[in-house]
């Protein structure tokens, strides 16, 4: 799928990134379908709503941020977690109540590993848990939850990191960690975990 997509994309655009294309094509369309699980699992599960970072109210973007100092200056500027999607509550006039949980959501975990690695570790301080879903096309996650392996930086650090990480796989194959991974068809049972503590 991806060499036909970039074989047509070089037809069509000889000059453009093809490979780039690829990227936020796939990228764009994995969204859509993590964003069609939320809808499927979280249906009727009252004062929970789930929105992609665009469509995020801006009264939640705040604790979604960072003000950071540039070195050596006075200036400050905002940085904003760019989450994928974010889960929140809300009160009995559907006004934004709590972040309950905020998402990352690549086919790979290289793909935004030191990012959610700084952004992880603040939400955190929050109370805002951070989970990670993924197609893990570089099969590190999924090796370590089969053989219980941790020897790749990445897997390691990632278990610590993310508070859940979501595999698309089979319930079988998830035999170590069960504690941080679990199959995606699990997003809206945690959720609604969440959602009833306080």
């Amino acid at each position: 799928m991806k060499d036909d997509y970039i074989a047509q994309f070089r037809q069509r655009t000889p000059s453009g990134d093809a490979e780039q294309s690829w990227k936020s094509a796939s990228g764009k369309a994995f969204e859509d379908i993590v964003l069609q699980e939320f809808a499927a699992q979280c249906e009727g599960l009252k004062g929970l709503w789930i929105a992609q970072w665009r469509a995020t109210p801006a009264s939640l973007k705040e604790p979604l941020s960072e003000r950071l100092w540039v070195r050596g200056e006075i200036q400050s500027v905002t940085a904003e977690s760019n989450v994928d999607f974010v889960a929140y509550e809300l009160d009995t006039s559907n006004t934004p109540k709590r972040i309950i949980a905020v998402y990352s959501c690549k086919v790979s975990l290289r793909e935004r590993f030191q990012q959610d690695l700084f952004w992880a570790e603040r939400l955190r301080g929050r109370g805002i848990r951070f989970c990670f879903i993924t197609l893990d096309n570089d099969g590190v996650l999924t090796e370590a939850t089969a053989e219980g392996k941790l020897t790749s930086k990445q897997a390691s650090m990632s278990v610590a990191m993310y508070d859940r990480i979501y595999l698309f796989c089979n319930e079988s194959e998830i035999q170590h960690y069960t504690r941080i991974f679990r199959t995606v068809n699990r997003l809206g049972e945690d959720l609604k975990r969440w959602l009833e503590l306080d």
